[in-house]
């Protein structure tokens, strides 16, 4: 079994650097750039086209998932 702990390990420490990344960003800024992608023209019928490479569900969806990393890792706290 020495194999699968090596690969557990491995994927773990890759989870590790991801979160860590996510930790980084500050959520006040993540939510910055939520409300700009989601700003539109009081008078728009539809929704306004993305302005980021990134859309605006995967925005706020990464937004969410930020937010519950700070309940998850108190240790990790935005300084």
């Amino acid at each position: 079994m020495p194999h699968a702990c090596t690969e557990s390990s491995s994927t773990v420490n890759r989870v590790a650097q991801v979160l860590d990344a996510v930790m980084n960003i500050r959520v006040a800024d993540l939510e910055r750039v939520v409300q700009q992608a989601h700003e539109c023209d009081s008078k728009q019928m539809h929704d306004p086209e993305e302005r980021f490479p990134v859309p605006r569900q995967a925005l706020r969806m990464f937004w969410h998932f930020r937010c519950n990393l700070e309940a998850a890792m108190p240790s990790r706290r935005e300084e």
